[in-house]
């Protein structure tokens, strides 16, 4: 008798404004190799200002929500985050046992962590990764009309947008496989305004002007 099939824990769908970073939204593609493809779009979100700061809030609480429901316990790294991002949060008494650290990953990210230092935009900012490989990711502009690469108002990295996700749980026997995790699942990305593109992740400054002058022959030190 096969064994009861065990839903994955998921969110209903949150939005909330953003800029938008690393989006993969027509085509979808492998992260590494040996992946399956997938469209994704990463959300970066500003503390200071309000409508983003709102939707730190929301997405924070919605995480340790789902996970003490089903994982019996909100992950220390969402507290940690909650700490930095959201005002008023008391401190965390590391003394006591519920907050101990913990193998829960969270894949939300801390834009201040070293390793991600030299990624444009990112320092002081509250980061959501997302992806989807089953499902294409709505798409639209200002005015909720679906539009495809090339189209006015389509989303670059960049711009500022509007971002929709769902939260879920690994459980079952992924969990069991893979530890405990709480994952993004992107739903949707709306262009809200243009904002400066990013640019910083080409390597700039790499050569000077050529002198107009003839190409100096030089003994090979092969010869």
């Amino acid at each position: 008798m096969a064994g009861k099939r065990v839903e994955t824990p998921t969110s209903d769908p949150i939005t909330f404004f953003a800029r938008g970073r690393f989006m993969v939204l027509d085509v979808p593609k492998a992260f590494e190799q040996g992946q399956d493809p997938r469209w994704e779009a990463t959300f970066i979100l500003d503390p200071t200002d309000a409508k983003q700061a709102a939707g730190i809030k929301q997405l924070l609480e919605t995480a340790a929500t789902l996970s003490k429901q089903h994982y019996g316990k909100v992950p220390l790294k969402i507290k940690e985050l909650a700490v930095k991002f959201i005002p008023g949060t008391p401190a965390i008494d590391y003394n006591k046992p519920e907050n101990k650290a913990d193998e829960i990953k969270v894949q939300f990210i801390d834009g201040d962590e070293e390793k991600y230092k030299d990624y444009a935009g990112y320092k002081g900012m509250f980061i959501v990764p997302s992806h989807n490989k089953k499902l294409r990711p709505d798409v639209v502009n200002r005015a909720g009309a679906k539009v495809q690469k090339g189209e006015p108002q389509y989303p670059y990295d960049g711009c500022n947008v509007r971002g929709s996700i769902t939260l879920w749980l690994q459980s079952g026997e992924t969990e069991r496989k893979y530890g405990r995790r709480v994952g993004i699942n992107l739903r949707g990305v709306q262009f809200v305004s243009d904002n400066k593109a990013f640019t910083q992740d080409a390597i700039d400054d790499e050569f000077e002007a050529l002198e107009d002058e003839g190409i100096a022959t030089e003994t090979s030190a092969f010869d």
